[in-house]
């Protein structure tokens, strides 16, 4: 469960400095909420891997802003998962949950669409994205405070 850290600011529009230590699924809804009258926004403060697969089946398309391949590995078997295909071995329309993927790391970014049974799967692309290395890129201590 991802909370507000002051390394986050620098990255998005969403958060203000007294929102750190917060929930950030909790505040994103509040401020999508209040600047996109009628909107309903659902927060859900909790592991994606908590949440059992009827969570997920309500939904047309998921919208992904994750920070680890493990997570983005997971919401790709849940996607795949509610897959079926029609007797000509075609995808049933019906049942595709396409994904919406975006994310940052340092001062790269990237957002494509994931289309099961159409396009690529997220297993199939890992190959785009090199190893992972462990230390943090998006801190305010990695970036430039001014230039001289």
């Amino acid at each position: 469960m991802d909370t507000i850290d002051a390394t986050n600011l620098n990255r998005q529009f969403l958060f203000r400095p007294s929102d750190v230590g917060r929930s950030k699924a909790l505040v994103a809804a509040a401020k999508i909420a209040e600047h996109v009258p009628g909107i309903k926004v659902t927060p859900h403060h909790a592991m994606i891997q908590e949440k059992p697969m009827d969570f997920y089946a309500e939904f047309h398309v998921i919208v992904l802003g994750l920070d680890s391949l493990e997570a983005r590995r997971y919401m790709n078997s849940i996607a795949c998962g509610f897959l079926e295909y029609d007797d000509n071995g075609e995808p049933d329309l019906s049942t595709v949950k396409p994904m919406v993927d975006g994310g940052t790391e340092g001062l790269k970014g990237h957002a494509r669409v994931l289309i099961p049974g159409i396009t690529p799967c997220f297993e199939c692309t890992l190959w785009l994205f090199p190893p992972q290395v462990k230390f943090p890129l998006c801190t305010i201590a990695e970036l430039p405070r001014c230039v001289q």
